[in-house]
C-alpha cells in the first residue's frame, strides 16, 4: 500500500499552486490592467449596433458576427443576406462560416442585447485563462497558476489579445478548440472531433489544420471532426434553406448558395480584408498580392495553400514515423500553428494560435527547445512574437503618420515575413535524424 502522505502529496501536486509568489502577483497585477483597460475601452468606443464607424468599434463583431446572426439563424432567417443586413442593425452579412459557431452561442442571442453582451465578456475572459492554461500545461509546467496568470497577461497585451475582447469576437474559442483539438487527438480522438467541430466554423482554421494533422497521423480524430463538422453545418443550414425557399428545400438551397456567393464578394471587397489592401492579414499570399497590386482570386490562393503546406506536412510525417511529437508547445506545435497562419487566409487576431509554441520556447521545460542554442531559441521566438506585438501595422499607426505607401506595405508585411522565415526555420531544425529518439508525447 503507498504511504498517505505520498498519496496526498500526489494529489496536492495535480492541483493548481503557485510556484513563484512574486510571479504571480506580477502577473496578476498586469492582467487586471489589461482587462480593465480593454473594458474601459469597450465601454467608451461602444459601438451602438448598426453602421460600422472606424472610432466606434467596442463589441462590433459581437453584435455583427454573433448576436444577430445567431438571432437570425434562429427565427429561420439566412445572415448571408442582403434582406438581413437591411432588416437587422448590422454593417453587413456575415461572411460564409459555419452556422455551428452561432448555435453555440444561441443562449446569448436569446438574452437582451446589454445581458449577452455583459456574459459574452465574461466567456471570453474565462475563455483567455483556459488558453493561458493550456499553454503553460503543454510548456511543461503543470498546474502552475503563475505561469498561466503570466501568459494570460502576455495576451490581453497583443493585437489579438486586445482586440479579440474589445471587438467581442469568437477568436479565443477558436484557438482553444485548435489547441485541444490538436493536443487531444491520439490519445482522445472523440473529444478531439468535438473540438474540431468547432474549428471547423471558420473554414480558413479547418481546412490547413485538417492537412497538417493528417500528415501528424490523426485520422481517427479528423474522421470523427468531419462527421460531426458535416452534420452540424448541414442541419442548421438546411433550416436556413427551408424558410429561405418557403418551405421548399431545394429552391431554398439554391437561393442560399447564390447569397454565400454574393456575400463572399461583399466581404472581398472590404479594404482590410483584401489582400492588397489590408494591414492585419498574416498569411504569405496576402504579402505577394500587397507587393503586385493584384488578387488572383480563390483558386490561386488555395493553391498557394497546398504550397506552403508541402514542406511542414512532409516533417510532421516524418516525424510522426519516427514516433516523435511533443505536443501544441513544442516543435510539433510550432510546425502546425505557423503552417496554418501562413498557408490560408488569416488576420492578425488569428497570432493568438503561437501562444503555446512561444509559451514553451521561452519556459526551456521541453527536451525539443532545450536542444536549440540560445540564439536560435530567440530568433524563434522573436519571428513568432512579432506579429502578437506588432503595433506598427494597426489602423491607429498608420492612420496617425503620414507614410509612404512603400513604407506602409514595408509595415504591414512583416508580420507575414516573419512568420514565413519562422516556418522554414522550423521545418529545418524539426526535422528528425535517423539517431534521433522520441522526444515524449504532448502533455496535455
Amino acid at each position: 500500500m503507498p504511504d498517505r502522505d505520498d498519496e496526498r502529496a500526489g494529489v496536492a501536486h495535480e492541483r493548481w499552486h503557485v510556484g513563484n509568489r512574486t510571479l504571480a502577483i506580477a502577473a496578476a497585477l498586469m492582467l487586471t490592467i489589461g482587462i480593465g483597460g480593454t473594458i474601459f475601452r469597450t465601454v467608451k468606443k461602444y459601438q451602438v449596433p448598426g453602421p460600422f464607424t472606424p472610432d466606434k468599434q467596442g463589441l462590433c463583431d459581437f453584435h455583427n458576427g454573433i448576436y444577430f446572426p445567431t438571432r437570425a439563424v434562429l427565427a429561420g432567417e439566412s445572415p448571408y443576406s442582403d434582406a438581413y443586413a437591411a432588416k437587422y442593425p448590422v454593417a453587413r452579412q456575415i461572411p460564409f462560416f459555419s452556422p455551428v459557431i452561432l448555435l453555440l452561442h444561441s443562449p446569448l442571442a436569446l438574452m437582451p442585447l446589454h445581458l449577452g453582451e455583459a456574459l459574452n465578456m465574461l466567456l471570453q475572459i474565462m475563455m483567455l485563462f483556459a488558453i493561458a492554461a493550456v499553454s503553460a500545461h503543454a510548456a511543461g509546467f503543470r498546474y502552475r497558476l503563475d505561469v498561466a496568470l503570466m501568459i494570460a497577461a502576455g495576451m490581453i497585451f497583443t493585437r489579438g489579445g486586445h482586440i479579440t475582447l474589445f471587438n467581442g469576437y469568437f477568436t479565443f474559442q477558436l484557438v482553444l478548440a485548435t489547441f485541444l483539438a490538436v493536443a487531444w487527438a491520439d490519445r482522445r480522438p472523440i473529444s478531439s472531433g468535438w473540438m474540431l467541430m468547432i474549428v471547423s466554423a471558420k473554414p480558413t482554421y479547418i481546412l490547413p489544420l485538417g492537412f497538417l494533422m493528417l500528415a501528424r497521423g490523426n485520422v481517427r480524430a479528423l474522421v470523427i471532426g468531419a462527421t460531426l463538422s458535416i452534420a452540424a453545418a448541414v442541419l442548421p443550414l438546411g433550416w436556413i434553406a427551408y424558410h429561405e425557399g418557403g418551405g421548399n428545400l431545394g429552391e431554398g438551397i439554391s437561393i442560399l448558395a447564390d447569397q454565400i456567393v454574393d456575400t463572399q464578394e461583399v466581404h472581398r471587397s472590404m479594404e482590410d480584408e483584401s489582400p492588397v489592401f489590408s494591414w492585419t492579414r498574416l498569411d504569405l499570399f496576402a504579402i505577394v498580392a500587397k507587393w503586385t497590386g493584384n488578387d488572383p482570386g480563390d483558386l490561386p490562393h488555395l493553391l498557394a495553400m497546398f504550397g506552403l503546406l508541402a514542406a511542414p506536412m512532409f516533417v510532421l510525417f516524418r516525424r510522426m514515423r519516427n514516433g516523435i511529437d511533443d505536443g501544441i508547445a513544442g516543435w510539433t506545435g510550432t510546425l502546425l500553428m505557423l503552417g496554418l497562419l501562413v498557408s490560408l487566409y488569416h488576420q492578425s487576431y488569428d497570432s493568438l494560435l503561437l501562444t503555446a509554441p512561444i509559451a514553451g520556447a521561452v519556459g526551456l521545460r521541453l527536451t525539443a527547445w532545450q536542444r536549440l542554442n540560445f540564439l536560435t531559441r530567440w530568433a524563434l521566438i522573436a519571428l513568432m512574437a512579432l506579429p502578437p506585438l506588432n503595433y506598427l501595422s494597426t489602423r491607429t499607426f498608420l492612420h496617425r503618420f503620414e507614410l509612404s505607401e512603400t513604407m506602409t506595405r514595408v509595415f504591414t508585411s512583416l508580420n507575414g515575413i516573419s512568420l514565413g522565415i519562422a516556418l522554414i526555420v522550423i521545418c529545418i531544425i524539426a526535422w528528425p535524424a535517423k539517431s534521433t529518439s522520441p522526444v515524449g508525447s504532448d502533455p496535455c
